[in-house]
C-alpha cells in the first residue's frame, strides 16, 4: 500500500520551508525553528517537504528518465533534424542557454538546498541532543535528508562533472554561489557524509512506510552507487578548454573498495531479495503495490493525479479521441523507447526480453497496431498505466503516481560483482552475485543459462566485466543507467560508434547490400543481416493468463499475436489454421469485434505483414534522416554517403572500416552550466568542454 501523507502535493514544502532556487536566490529564508524543530511530528512534515522537491517533472518525476536519458545501444530516441537543435541532449546537441540544462540544474539544486536547510536545522535542534528520547527518530530523518541530497548531487556530477558544492544552507552562509569543486572531492565528501549517517538509520523492516522512505539499506546502496561511479572514468576538462579527456582518479581503487564494502553490507543484511519475477516488480508499481523485502530498496513515491509520469511516457502509446480513450486506462504518450536492435541481444529464454520490448501500441479506437514500420525504436514496456488492473480512467493522462525504484537490489548485486572483479577478479562471490540476477531472468535451463554461462565468463577479468555490463544492459532499460555504465568503463564512444553503424548497415542492406554489415556483425557477434524482413501478426483476444503464461501484463485489452518476432519467415496462413496447428486456443478478433465500428470484413482472414526496416533506405539512395542524425552531436552521416565523427566541435569525415577504435574522441555527454547561472555568478563559474 502506498503512503499518502508525504506526497499530497508540494504544500508541505511551501508551508514549512522557504526553499529557493539554488544559485538563483532572491533572499535567504529558513524554517521557523520554534514551531518546527521542537517536535518530531512537525520535523517529519518538514522532511516531507524535502521529499516533495524530488517529485517534480524537471528532475526525478520525468526529465531524468525521458529527455535526459541519453541515447545508447539500449535507450534510444530517433531524430530526423539535420542541423543543430541546441536543446536535444539525447543526441548530444546542447547549448548553454538550452532550457533542458537550466531546468535540471535548478530542480536538482533546489532539492539540495532544501536538504541542506533541513539537515542544518535538525542537527541544531533539541531533537538531536544525544541521550534524548527523540535522538533516534531525529537521526533517522537526518539520514533520509542526506540520502536525498546525495541522489541529487550524484545526478549533477554525472551530468555536469565538477559542480558548485556546499553542505551549508544559503541562509546560514549568505553565499549563493559556492565555488565549483572537483568531482573527486564532492564524491568523497558525500560518501563520508553518508557513512556517518548510515549507522544511525533504521533498517527497512523498521520503517512503517517501508521502501517508500529511505532506509539504512538505501543509504548503503547509495554509497555503493556513488563510489562505483567515482572510481570509474569521466570526462574531465583540459587547459585548452576543448571537449576534454576521459580519465579516472589516481586513487580509483579506493572508491571501488568502498563500493564493494557497502554493496556487500546490503547483501549480508538479508533484508532484500529477488523473490518476485522481473515483470512483477514493475507491474506491482503500476498497481500501487509496495513490497518491502524484494528488489526495490528505495522507491520514489509519487501520488496518482499529483505527480510522476512513469507509465505515461513508458509503455505502449494509447491514443485518445476528444480527450478520452475507448477503455478505462486512459491516454499514454509512449515516447520513451528502446533501440531497435536491443531486443535481439537477449537470450531467447530470458524472460525480460518479451516483457520490456514492445512492438505495438493502441490506436484511437483501441486497436493494437504494430509499431515496427519505420519507427527506429520500440516501446519500453517496463512500466505502463495500461498495466493497472482497474485503470486510471478513460480521460487520464500523466501524473500517474507510479513509483520509480531508484535503488534496486539487482543493482547492488551487479555493483558488488563489478567492484569485486576490479579489485580481485571474478571471484566465487562475484560470480554468485551475477548468478542471482540471471537466475531470476531465466525460468528454465538454469544449469546452462546461469551456472555454465557465468563460469564461462569468469575465464578472465575482462570477460567477466563485459558479462556484468551486459547483464546491466538487459536489466535496467529505461532506468537511466546504461550511458553511465558505459562512461564509467570508458566504453561510450565505441558503443555509440557501433550503434550508428548498426542502423546504417541495416539501412544499406534494405537498399541492396551493406559495406559495413560485416564489421558490425563481427563486433556484435550477431548476424543482423538475417533479421526477419517481414513480421506476421494478427489481433487476438487477451488470454488473461488463462493459459498460465503471462503474455501481456494487461488482462483485458486485445493484443497483437506476433508469429515471428525474432526470426524466420513464417508463411502467411489463416490464423485459424496457425492456432489449430500450434494448439493455441485464442480467439481471433476483427476490428469490428474490438471497436464495434463497421469494417470491410467481419473476421481476419490472414496475418498482417509488417516490414520493420523497409523505410530505413530512401529511393534517393541514402539512409533516412533518422539513421543519419539521431546521434548528431557525436557521429552522423549525410546524403552523399559521408560519415563524420565530432571532435572538439568539428565534424570530421571518417572511414569507419579503417578507424582505430581506441582513438575515438570522447563523447561530450556532459551538459553546459546554464548561462543564467554563469551570469548570476559574476564570473565565479566558467564553462568547459568546448561550450
Amino acid at each position: 500500500m502506498k503512503i499518502k501523507h508525504i506526497f499530497i502535493g508540494l504544500g508541505a514544502l511551501s508551508l514549512l520551508a522557504g526553499c529557493n532556487d539554488y544559485l538563483d536566490v532572491d533572499a535567504p529564508s529558513k524554517y521557523d525553528n520554534a514551531t518546527v524543530f521542537n517536535f518530531t511530528t512537525t520535523a517529519d512534515k518538514a522532511l516531507n517537504g524535502v521529499y516533495a522537491t524530488i517529485l517534480v517533472d524537471n528532475s526525478f518525476g520525468n526529465t531524468l528518465y525521458n529527455s535526459l536519458q541519453l541515447n545508447s545501444d539500449v535507450d534510444f530516441s530517433s531524430n530526423a533534424n539535420e542541423t543543430s537543435q541546441k536543446d536535444a541532449p539525447r543526441r548530444f546537441d546542447m547549448t548553454a542557454d538550452a532550457g533542458s540544462t537550466e531546468k535540471l540544474w535548478n530542480a536538482l539544486y533546489k532539492s539540495v538546498e532544501s536538504a541542506n536547510e533541513f539537515v542544518y536545522n535538525i542537527e541544531h535542534s533539541p531533537l538531536m541532543e544525544k541521550g534524548s528520547n527523540t535522538y533516534a527518530t531525529a537521526a533517522q530523518m537526518d539520514g533520509e535528508a542526506k540520502v536525498l541530497r546525495a541522489m541529487c548531487l550524484y545526478e549533477l556530477l554525472c551530468y555536469y562533472g565538477d559542480i558548485p558544492f556546499t553542505f551549508e544552507p544559503s541562509f546560514q552562509s549568505n553565499n549563493f554561489y559556492p565555488a565549483i569543486v572537483s568531482r573527486d572531492s564532492v564524491y568523497s565528501a558525500v560518501i563520508k557524509d553518508l557513512e556517518a549517517a548510515a549507522p544511525l538509520m533504521k533498517s527497512v523492516n523498521q520503517l512503517s512506510d517501508g521502501v517508500e522512505r529511505v532506509s539504512k539499506e538505501a543509504c548503503w546502496a547509495m554509497i555503493a552507487r556513488m563510489a562505483l561511479q567515482a572510481g570509474g572514468y569521466s570526462l574531465r576538462p583540459t587547459e585548452n578548454d576543448d571537449y576534454g579527456v576521459m580519465e579516472r582518479p589516481s586513487n580509483y581503487k579506493d572508491f571501488y573498495k568502498i563500493a564493494r564494502a557497502y554493496a556487500d553490507s546490503v547483501i549480508e543484511s538479508g533484508t532484500h531479495s529477488l523473490g518476485n519475477s522481473y515483470e512483477r516488480v514493475f507491474t506491482n508499481e503500476c498497481n500501487f503495490i509496495v513490497t518491502n523485502n524484494d528488489d526495490p530498496i528505495f522507491e520514489i513515491p509519487f501520488a496518482n493525479g499529483a505527480n510522476g509520469q512513469f507509465g505515461y511516457y513508458q509503455g505502449p502509446t494509447a491514443s485518445a479521441t476528444n480527450g478520452a480513450t475507448p477503455h478505462v486506462y486512459g491516454e499514454a504518450n509512449g515516447g520513451v523507447r528502446v533501440e531497435a536492435f536491443y531486443r535481439f541481444t537477449f537470450d531467447s529464454l530470458d524472460t525480460r526480453r518479451d516483457y520490456v520490448n514492445g512492438l505495438w501500441y493502441y490506436s484511437q479506437t483501441g486497436v493494437p497496431v504494430m509499431r515496427a514500420g519505420g519507427d527506429y525504436n520500440n516501446h519500453n514496456n517496463k512500466w505502463s498505466k495500461l498495466w493497472n488492473t482497474n485503470g486510471l480512467g478513460a480521460t487520464s493522462t500523466g501524473a500517474t503516481g507510479i513509483n520509480l525504484p531508484y535503488l534496486r537490489y539487482a543493482d547492488v548485486l551487479l555493483t558488488f560483482a563489478e567492484a569485486e572483479n576490479e579489485l580481485n577478479g571474478p571471484t566465487l562471490k562475484a560470480q554468485e552475485a551475477l548468478k542471482q540476477v540471471r537466475n531470476r531472468a531465466f525460468k528454465k535451463d538454469r544449469a546452462e543459462k546461469v551456472d555454465a554461462y557465468v563460469a564461462q565468463t569468469a575465464a578472465s577479468k575482462e570477460k567477466f566485466l563485459n558479462a556484468v555490463l551486459d547483464e546491466r544492459k538487459w536489466e535496467f532499460a529505461g532506468e537511466n543507467m546504461r550511458w553511465k555504465d558505459l562512461v564509467r568503463n570508458n566504453k561510450y564512444a565505441e558503443t555509440l560508434f557501433y550503434t550508428f553503424l548498426r542502423y546504417y548497415a541495416m539501412a544499406e542492406s534494405q537498399g541492396g547490400s551493406s559495406q559495413y554489415m560485416d564489421m558490425v556483425e563481427e563486433h556484435d557477434g550477431h548476424l543482423w543481416s538475417e533479421l526477419p524482413s517481414d513480421i506476421y501478426s494478427c489481433i487476438i483476444s487477451n488470454p488473461g493468463d488463462s493459459t498460465g503464461v503471462e503474455l501481456y501484463p494487461n488482462k483485458t485489452l486485445p493484443i497483437r499475436f506476433i508469429v515471428n518476432a525474432y526470426g524466420g519467415k513464417t508463411p502467411v496462413v489463416s490464423p485459424a489454421s496457425y492456432f489449430t496447428i500450434n494448439n493455441i486456443p485464442y480467439h481471433i478478433l476483427s476490428e469490428r469485434d474490438i471497436t464495434g465500428l463497421s469494417s470491410s470484413s467481419n473476421s481476419v482472414t490472414q496475418f498482417d505483414d509488417y516490414q520493420p526496416y523497409a523505410k530505413w533506405w530512401l529511393d534517393a539512395g541514402y539512409p533516412s534522416a533518422q539513421i543519419l542524425y539521431s546521434l548528431y552531436g557525436y557521429i552522423r552521416g549525410d546524403e552523399n554517403g559521408n560519415i563524420s565523427i565530432v571532435k572538439d566541435g568539428k565534424a570530421e569525415n571518417i572511414n569507419p572500416q579503417s578507424i582505430n577504435i581506441s582513438q575515438l574522441p570522447p563523447v561530450r555527454y556532459l551538459l553546459p552550466i546554464p548561462s543564467e547561472a554563469i551570469t548570476r555568478s559574476a564570473g565565479a563559474y566558467k564553462q568547459h568542454y568546448g561550450y
